[in-house]
């Protein structure tokens, strides 16, 4: 085994090329046979056509009102309009919850055609959101192969029931989730396994990262102590001139006002089907949820993750196509919920249901395959 040392240096190289460095530990040798609309060859081979133009639409749109909103803060800090300086601060935080959606889009490279702008905006963004990409994907793929089957993912199992205390903690100040990414994030930069990396099981990143094999931590490891460096130098900076704001954005932002957040990216798996490695459940429609988001500004924000049946049926295809392979698909897929209001009524009855009986999962009716 090298050094870990040498292992740092091995891959800092792949660092430059920005893209995720997953663990690359073998996924097992069990496949599950998914349902998957059929689509016609063209319009397939068009939904998944990449863009370097609708990717920067996508993520300078996203950095640039991330951007707005921190300029206009620190522009009435700076004049005393304390007001407005909270709204734009408030404004700034309930958008940076969404980062960890530019990551997932950005990690799995379809955003922008051309490789390193993927990558080097993955980069960007994770930073700014306190975010472990390679960490992600290590689990991340296997929760694309195997959705919500046991034992092959553990990503986001189920059962799970929101409560309003969850939702409040993400809508103010997160403490709590600050302390928890802060120590995710010293654990991974000093190799103290597990990091307990977005509430993962220890087994479940014994699966991703198996202590047999240390030298598959080391690009995560790099990414963390780069984070802690950042972030400590811009912390320090900010107490030092003064700018305390700066402070409060960049370090902070991810960590109040993500109440909108919360009620978005809650939705994706939430009381739907789960399966077994003897008993799989082969469906994204059964797993996962779509919805409509009237505000597309919101949309935005959300990376089009509220096409998430789509996005699983079809993970390639870029996230500004989803509507388009959304209206293509739609008549195969399960009535779709057209408000947030309609949505998380859905999603309270069936966590009722569940809070009394755990193997309670919501009703789906299919429609009928449609032939091509």
């Amino acid at each position: 085994d090298l050094p870990l040392e040498d292992c740092l240096r091995k891959h800092a190289i792949g660092l430059h090329a920005m893209g995720v460095q997953t663990s690359k530990v073998p996924l097992p040798d069990h496949s599950i046979k998914w349902y998957r609309t059929p689509l016609d060859p063209k319009v397939n081979k068009a939904l998944h056509a990449t863009s370097d133009v609708q990717g920067a639409l996508q993520t300078l749109g996203f950095l640039g009102n991330l951007g707005l909103s921190a300029g206009l803060a620190l522009h009435f800090n700076a004049v005393g309009l304390v007001w407005l300086t909270v709204c734009f601060t408030v404004l700034y935080g309930m958008q940076a919850n969404f980062l960890i959606n530019g990551m997932h889009e950005l990690g799995h490279g379809h955003v922008f055609r051309t490789k390193f702008f993927n990558g080097f905006f993955l980069r960007v963004i994770s930073f700014l959101g306190w975010l472990h990409p390679d960490m992600f994907f290590s689990s991340h793929l296997r929760h694309h192969r195997y959705t919500q089957n046991e034992p092959y993912d553990q990503e986001a199992p189920m059962p799970v029931l929101p409560t309003v205390k969850d939702l409040l903690g993400f809508a103010f100040v997160n403490v709590k989730g600050f302390v928890e990414i802060f120590d995710q994030t010293w654990r991974a930069a000093f190799g103290r396994y597990p990091t307990g990396h977005l509430g993962w099981r220890a087994v479940w990143e014994d699966v991703c990262y198996p202590p047999s094999k240390p030298e598959a931590r080391s690009p995560a490891q790099l990414w963390a102590q780069i984070m802690l460096a950042g972030h400590a130098a811009i912390f320090v900076w900010s107490v030092v001139s003064g700018n305390y704001l700066v402070s409060v954005l960049i370090n902070f932002g991810p960590f109040y006002g993500g109440g909108l957040f919360w009620l978005c990216n809650s939705t994706q798996h939430i009381g739907l089907h789960h399966g077994t490695a003897d008993n799989p459940v082969a469906d994204f429609r059964l797993s996962t949820r779509t919805f409509r988001l009237g505000n597309p500004v919101v949309g935005m924000w959300y990376w089009h993750m509220n096409w998430h049946i789509e996005h699983h049926m079809y993970a390639a295809v870029p996230c500004y196509n989803l509507k388009a392979l959304h209206d293509e698909i739609q008549h195969d897929l399960p009535p779709t919920p057209s408000s947030f209001a309609e949505m998380w009524s859905i999603i309270r009855d069936v966590v009722k249901k569940q809070a009394i009986d755990p193997t309670y999962v919501q009703p789906v009716v299919l429609p009928k395959p449609k032939k091509v």
